[in-house]
């Protein structure tokens, strides 16, 4: 079992690198065109705040508790799942502030759009760590 666990958590960091390279590429009018059309995707569905955040929540902790039960059982030594979870949680903390921000602005400031970004890297960067781990 633990064989078909590391192929399937090698290529979960692969997408996690490559989803995060992405988001980290993008530009300020790109982010910012990214959230006009969430901000009338979210007014189409009638969702509000607390449905948006919710969603978020259970998302990126679903997915970053996925990813951190595939580093576990690749047999990866646990101090570094720890601080794979512990930078999830940091991450999960940045999106919400990041998504309350867009609900009550309609826009992204330029100090959150770099905090995003520098997130983004350190996201992108554990993908291709772990990546390289699994490999050797």
């Amino acid at each position: 079992m633990s064989d078909y666990v590391v192929k399937i958590a090698l290529v979960a960091s692969i997408i996690l690198m490559g989803y995060n390279i992405s988001e980290f590429i993008a530009s300020f009018k790109t982010v910012n065109e990214k959230i006009e059309a969430f901000l009338g995707m979210a007014k189409e569905n009638s969702a509000t705040s607390a449905d948006l955040r919710r969603s978020n929540f259970i998302l990126s902790c679903g997915l970053s508790v996925a990813y951190a039960c595939l580093i576990y059982f690749s047999d990866v030594v646990l101090w570094l799942v720890v601080l794979i979870a512990l930078k999830f949680v940091l991450t999960l903390f940045v999106s919400d502030k990041l998504l309350v921000q867009i609900l009550r602005d309609g826009s992204i400031s330029k100090k959150n759009y770099l905090v995003s970004k520098l997130d983004s890297f350190f996201n992108a960067a554990i993908g291709f760590a772990f990546a390289l781990i699994l490999v050797l």
